[in-house]
């Protein structure tokens, strides 16, 4: 079982990244080595991020490969080629990067290729020649160490490939102040993602605990430590949880003085609308979503109808995010099919989604009229009744 990464370990600053010191053989990705991980943790805490990356990894994956064979050719002999690109998909919206492994078959004349979890991959130092040479995989790298489970493996184009011997890929787009490790480009926003978790926290937090946050009671006499604590479980157990709210309050005094019980008075909700719209201002902005719709989040744009909005959205979206990050995985793709001599080029299917979202307006205005012709009928009968 992994160990779990709290929200006090996650980092908002850029990873350090230290290549100038050979005291080990890998590239220690942040000061811990484990920023991969809190990446995937953030999003997986976030309510908005992980709507926001799911849609976009289901926008650049598309509705599949065009004019697809399985039959022909495939990467391996246990996936198909969408398989393998959705895994990549995923890795590369996360993290900004994505590896495969490539093993050369014992024919010599191909190469098998299989997905590697880039958040396990560490590098090696740059040569003299600004190659990395080899590349470090490990499961878990806060127990590889200790328990020695930390892999090496050779970079692809180090050397002339040998049969049965597995070379890494290292995949992300070129940043002049990114020398080892590819950094997605949401992480702008992370302070707001963080944010985010914060918020779903607080209001879990304040559910479950509106006891507290809205009564304070001061006792007249000082009870003992035995005393207090079966005072504070009784109350827990009587007003703690989201089950508990509105139960009645009752309390004995001593000796003639009864404890005195004070509102808490909470901070305007109003402010908390008002961080909620701020936090999802900026998370937007990171990702470069043209409109909050596309993550599942209503708006008011002034058009006509969701789905006129919806497609407004996506289009404009898809031009200047999707197909940039879509091009650019699916040429490192087809560079591994050149590999093997096969000159066609695979290209996804784009969504068609205004005719998914055209077809779901007529159902809706479908069930509306319907709804809208049993009222009328309705309305009829009861009026002939009574007459």
């Amino acid at each position: 079982m992994k160990s779990k990464i709290y929200m006090s370990d996650y980092s908002v600053d850029m990873p350090y990244i230290d290549g100038y010191k050979n005291q080990r053989d890998w590239i220690n990705f942040d000061r811990d080595n484990l920023f991969p991980q809190r990446l995937i943790n953030m999003v997986g805490e976030s309510p908005l991020q992980n709507s926001i990356l799911s849609n976009k990894i289901k926008y650049i994956c598309g509705a599949g490969i065009a004019d697809y064979d399985a039959s022909i050719f495939t990467p391996n002999l246990t996936e198909d080629w969408y398989s393998l690109i959705k895994k990549c998909v995923v890795d590369y919206v996360y993290t900004g990067a994505f590896a495969i492994q490539a093993i050369l078959n014992e024919d010599g004349n191909k190469f098998s290729y299989f997905h590697q979890p880039v958040a396990q991959v560490r590098m090696g130092q740059y040569n003299d020649n600004n190659q990395i040479e080899k590349y470090f995989i490990c499961a878990d790298w806060r127990k590889g160490i200790r328990n020695k489970s930390i892999v090496e493996i050779k970079a692809f184009g180090i050397e002339t490939p040998k049969k049965g011997e597995p070379y890494l890929m290292y995949f992300k787009e070129y940043k002049p102040d990114e020398l080892y490790y590819a950094i997605p480009s949401w992480f702008s926003g992370a302070n707001w993602i963080l944010a985010d978790i914060a918020l779903s926290k607080y209001y879990l937090n304040y559910i479950k605990n509106n006891f507290s946050a809205n009564l304070s009671i001061n006792y007249p006499t000082e009870p003992t430590e035995e005393k207090k604590e079966e005072l504070y479980e009784a109350l827990q157990a009587s007003f703690g949880g989201e089950s508990n709210a509105g139960n009645i309050l009752l309390l004995f005094g001593e000796n003639g003085v009864a404890p005195t019980i004070q509102n808490i008075e909470s901070v305007d909700a109003d402010l908390y609308n008002s961080v909620t719209d701020v936090v999802l201002k900026y998370i937007v902005a990171a990702n470069r979503l043209t409109s909050p719709i596309l993550a599942g989040l209503a708006t008011s744009a002034g058009f006509s109808s969701k789905s006129d909005e919806i497609i407004a959205a996506y289009t404009q979206y898809k031009l200047t995010v999707i197909d940039e990050d879509r091009n650019f995985i699916m040429d490192k793709i087809n560079f591994l099919l050149q590999l093997n001599g096969y000159p066609r080029v695979l290209e996804i299917k784009d969504y068609d989604i205004r005719k998914e979202f055209e077809g779901q307006t007529a159902s809706n205005d479908a069930v509306e009229a319907e709804v809208t012709d049993t009222d009328n009928n309705e309305l009829k009968d009861a009026d002939n009744a009574e007459k």
